[in-house]
């Protein structure tokens, strides 16, 4: 633990010097703060102009917040990795004491456990539903992991930062999944299935928490173990 401690800190002072990974570490509560306070006042304006409620969607928009917090801190790990591998640092910290399993949680893994933390607190500081605790708790135990889902499908297939933020980009596919629940009824949904999301938004709509909770730790878990793979490979190459 101590050896993850350490190269989690060595890591952390980069980020601290660099302007875009520095700036991802504050976004999810600025995103909280923006969906709390605006998001009311568009449900005022459409009521007030169209007759209109966006109100029943603050379930989903709870979520989007919850889901944000981890994605947003590890990937900014995910930058850091990136960095190290292209200058040779993660193969040698495979050959320190830190190993590559303890280099890998102090990157990711650390940034996760945090980024479950901020989620729990944004989604009881800036909720606009009434969510329970034990939902908040699972919904953002699940979107951790998919955050080091998301943090290892960048690493194992970008070769550079550059590349890293371009695929960044590309992965805000997979966040769709939280939406399929809210909005498609016919049975071909489940296929989503594969997206961890998919049960994030089951969660979320109030269906089965333990069956929801364990499957989006299974698919997760899943995701992070193929991309994990493949990022090893590529380094050890």
């Amino acid at each position: 633990m101590r050896s993850t401690i350490k190269v989690f800190s060595i890591g952390f002072q980069v980020i601290l010097r660099d302007a875009i990974m520095l700036v991802l570490i504050p976004a999810p509560f600025l995103v909280g703060v923006t969906f709390h306070y605006l998001l009311p006042l568009l449900n005022r304006f459409l009521i007030q102009h169209f007759t209109f409620t966006i109100e029943r969607y603050y379930d989903l928009s709870d979520g989007l917040m919850m889901l944000l917090a981890p994605i947003l801190l590890t990937m900014s790990s995910a930058f850091l990795l990136l960095e190290e591998s292209d200058e040779g640092i993660s193969s040698y910290f495979q050959i320190t004491p830190a190993g590559r399993h303890h280099y890998l949680m102090a990157r990711i893994g650390i940034p996760a456990l945090w980024g479950f933390f901020c989620s729990i607190v944004i989604g009881k500081v800036f909720y606009l539903s009434i969510l329970s605790l034990s939902v908040v708790v699972a919904f953002s135990f699940v979107a951790a992991l998919f955050g080091c889902a998301i943090a290892m499908l960048i690493v194992a297939f970008a070769n550079n930062r550059v590349e890293g933020l371009a695929l960044s980009k590309l992965t805000g596919i997979t966040m769709m999944g939280i939406f399929v629940p809210w909005f498609v009824s016919d049975s071909w949904r489940w296929i989503v299935g594969i997206l961890p999301t998919f049960w994030l938004g089951e969660l979320i709509r109030g269906a089965s928490l333990g069956i929801n909770l364990f499957l989006g730790t299974i698919t997760s878990l899943v995701w992070i173990a193929c991309f994990t793979k493949r990022f090893l490979q590529k380094i050890n190459h």
